[in-house]
């Protein structure tokens, strides 16, 4: 977390190298808010919060009147109001201030002493998101009891998330003929050395996440979802998707799972992406980085599977997770 409010974090490349929440998704989510009922639609107001650059923030205006977005990095708020103007347009939206962003830390938005005056009224927000950012927040309790605080009866409280992209397939310029058998033993591999270069090496960017939060998410938000208050929360939903080489499963279903995919892209754009992780970029502040640890991750797979960084095309699918609640 503390990476990304680094000034110099480049947020633009975190933008257009992090996948986006596709359409998909959000007729997921807002089929659970809605019950089936469109006429709910559009809804007051929604609060994004960890919104970044407002990557899945600017698609709730496509389904409520006014949507506000928090972020405690300065750079991130920056970049997501500089994005106003280009987001709204290719969404079709002409009124702009229907979307807010302000920099400032969750705690201090939602947490106030009994009897504190809070920015967002309560009981006054029909939808509350947090997309790929629960896993920093500090106290569970506190966040799921300040949440219910701001929500309409019958509110949506929900939170998503993604981890670990899987090369599910790959073509390679005039590479030589393999079998079924050999594709499917070359992709087991590659998730293999992505997960010793990304955690099991120490010399790499393993020992640099930064925790508990980086192990919260690779758990898929266990120790979230076992602290929702039953009292406070109703009609529970918690959905994952985790491509399985065994099964042939790994390709998600976009009427039920968040499918977060990015197909025949290079694998230099699979190298773009590994260069948003915050490990990365603190191994970099850290050590130096003297022997281009992204050089010699991607030469690798180079060498062993005949691939080119420029020429192999490869299809990649995140690891995702989603969990709705209902106010009661």
């Amino acid at each position: 977390m503390t990476t990304f409010s680094k000034i110099n974090f480049k947020t633009l490349n975190y933008n257009s190298f992090r996948p986006h929440y596709p359409s998909s998704f959000y007729k997921v989510l807002v089929e659970y808010v809605t019950k089936g009922d469109s006429a709910k639609i559009p809804l007051d107001k929604a609060i994004d919060l960890g919104c970044g650059t407002g990557v899945a923030t600017y698609p709730l205006l496509n389904t409520t009147k006014e949507v506000f977005g928090l972020d405690l990095s300065p750079s991130m708020i920056k970049t997501a109001d500089s994005l106003i103007d280009s987001r709204c347009k290719e969404l079709g939206i002409e009124d702009h201030p229907r979307i807010k962003f302000r920099a400032g830390a969750v705690e201090d938005f939602l947490y106030t002493e009994s009897g504190g005056a809070r920015e967002i009224p309560d009981e006054s927000v029909d939808l509350i998101t947090a997309a790929q950012c629960i896993h920093w927040f500090k106290d569970y309790d506190a966040y799921f009891k300040n949440c219910y605080k701001l929500l309409k009866k019958g509110g949506t409280l929900s939170y998503f998330f993604y981890i670990d992209p899987v090369i599910i397939d790959f073509r390679v310029e005039n590479g030589k003929s393999i079998t079924k058998d050999e594709k499917l033993e070359i992709l087991k591999r590659s998730k293999e050395l992505y997960h010793n270069f990304v955690y099991n090496d120490p010399s790499s960017m393993g020992p640099h996440w930064e925790n508990p939060g980086r192990n919260i998410l690779k758990d898929y938000c266990e120790e979230v979802n076992k602290s929702i208050p039953t009292e406070l929360y109703d009609d529970v939903k918690i959905n994952t998707f985790i491509p399985d080489f065994e099964t042939g499963k790994t390709v998600p279903n976009d009427e039920v799972d968040l499918d977060l995919k990015k197909m025949d892209i290079p694998l230099s754009g699979f190298v773009d992406y590994l260069t948003t992780y915050s490990a990365y970029h603190t191994f970099k502040d850290t050590t130096g980085d003297p022997t281009n640890i992204l050089e010699t991750y991607v030469s690798n797979l180079e060498k062993e599977f005949g691939w080119d960084r420029n020429t192999t095309k490869i299809d990649l699918v995140w690891n995702t997770g989603y969990t709705f609640m209902t106010k009661k």
